[in-house]
């Protein structure tokens, strides 16, 4: 994770009561955006690794407090503050058979959740929801800091985007969202999700593969499916080609259309795309 520190000249630690802070947290480090909610305009990009990888549960309460030294400002109050792990835990499960006292059983059914983890749910659509775990020592020290925040799950932004990116009830459309050694994939009809789970990112033919595997599954034509393409991946370019050689309308989503953005950050928009969007989890 390369250290990125991008500030616009009118963002003021002392006006964070206007501000929305997104910040989205994995085991390597965390990176954040500041919105101005006043001009509906993102102000602040920042991106750090921590001193040291998170190896153990017991390590979440120092690596929250790097967090907060790197940025005194963090521990102020804001209008708003939206928070994330990235993790691949998470399950999209249709409201109408949701119970929250069985959430963490049904989250076992398709993902692996460790001890010391918290199971938490969301709505992600007006008829689904997303259900997710989280290291508990990382949410109660961040909780300290920020008691007001809410916790998303690293999909649930994706989700957002996903949907606001149907141009038509007939569309056929997969979203994949890249992190650093998974990406989250979205499909549907519509905005009828139909898929929505998780790739091991190990190459640029099996991240292909599992898309076209999805469109197989789904009955969905490679040839009239759109692929958005965001976040970050070091092989992002060659990915793109090869899946281009399969799907004929490929697009890198940039983010969210409604917010405007400084012209310091303005081109970070497609790589850090899921991060803005957690703006859209409110």
């Amino acid at each position: 994770m390369q250290k990125l520190e991008l500030f616009d000249e009118t963002f003021d630690p002392d006006r964070t009561a206007t501000y929305e802070l997104s910040i989205q947290v994995s085991l390597g480090g965390f990176s954040l955006c500041i919105k101005d909610l006043t001009r509906n305009l993102f102000i602040g990009l920042a991106s750090c690794a921590f001193n040291h990888p998170t190896v153990s549960p017991n390590d979440w309460p120092g690596q929250v407090a790097f967090i907060t030294n790197t940025y005194k400002w963090i521990s102020k109050s804001f209008k708003r503050v939206i928070f994330s792990y990235e993790s691949k835990s998470f399950a999209l499960v249709p409201e109408n058979l949701f119970e929250p006292n069985k959430a963490k059983a049904l989250l076992t059914l398709t993902t692996q959740i460790q001890d010391l983890d918290e199971v938490r749910h969301n709505s992600a659509t007006i008829d689904s929801v997303t259900i997710f775990s989280v290291p508990s020592l990382l949410v109660t020290s961040w909780f300290k800091v920020q008691n007001e925040s809410k916790i998303v799950a690293f999909c649930d932004s994706a989700i957002q985007l996903h949907l606001l990116s149907i141009k038509s009830e007939k569309d056929n459309s997969i979203t994949l969202s890249l992190a650093n050694d998974f990406g989250a994939v979205i499909a549907s009809i519509g905005k009828k999700i139909l898929h929505c789970g998780t790739l091991d990112i190990t190459s640029i033919d099996d991240i292909t593969y599992h898309l076209l595997n999805i469109c197989k599954e789904l009955g969905f034509s490679p040839s009239n499916t759109v692929v958005g393409i965001l976040g970050q991946y070091d092989k992002k370019a060659d990915l793109e080609i090869l899946i281009r050689r399969f799907f004929k309308n490929v697009s890198p989503n940039s983010t969210i259309v409604q917010s405007d953005f400084s012209y310091l950050i303005d081109k970070h928009k497609i790589r850090f795309a899921n991060l803005f969007s957690q703006s859209l989890c409110v």
